[in-house]
């Protein structure tokens, strides 16, 4: 929560205001799997504007030693996967899995594994998909639509535009 109120300034700074569609076929209170596209750390906007109550995302394990951003994911309970351990990794989500289930948690995983920003989709891992096997939960899918109508990654600006 105090991270979705941080990026909620963010937006108002920065003038962007987010249209979501489809929000409401989110399952009403129950675990399930969220995977979506990632982009960019701008994605992190999108993201609080629809994430579920109860939903903890799952990120690598080196974003705990960047500083105040490693700090920030620790205290929001991410959990992070050791991408180059494959057995430690399998555990952590079949962990997730029963937390899912027994504590009526969402997990939101990315699949395609890292930032892509080709406009195009890159091959998804598989680890989302076993969790959702695994704990017999739904997956829902979510589009981040391309920033390039309204962002210049080389200028780093933002103009008008959805």
């Amino acid at each position: 929560r105090i991270i979705r109120g941080l990026m909620q300034h963010v937006k108002r700074l920065y003038g962007i205001r987010m249209v979501v569609r489809g929000a409401q076929h989110f399952p009403p209170r129950q675990p399930y799997v969220v995977v979506s596209n990632q982009q960019s750390s701008l994605d992190l906007l999108g993201m609080m504007e629809v994430l579920p109550d109860r939903c903890v995302p799952i990120a690598k394990r080196e974003l705990l030693y960047m500083g105040a951003v490693g700090v920030a994911c620790w205290l929001g309970g991410i959990i992070f996967i050791d991408r180059k351990r494959t057995h430690d990794a399998i555990s952590v989500m079949a962990e997730a899995a029963h937390t899912m289930l027994s504590q009526d948690v969402r997990v939101w995983v990315f699949p395609e594994g890292t930032r892509n920003h080709s406009g195009s989709m890159l091959p998804f891992k598989r680890g989302a998909f076993h969790l959702a096997v695994q704990a017999q939960v739904p997956v829902v899918p979510i589009v981040i639509s391309s920033y390039q109508h309204f962002y210049s990654k080389r200028e780093r600006r933002f103009t008008a535009g959805e």
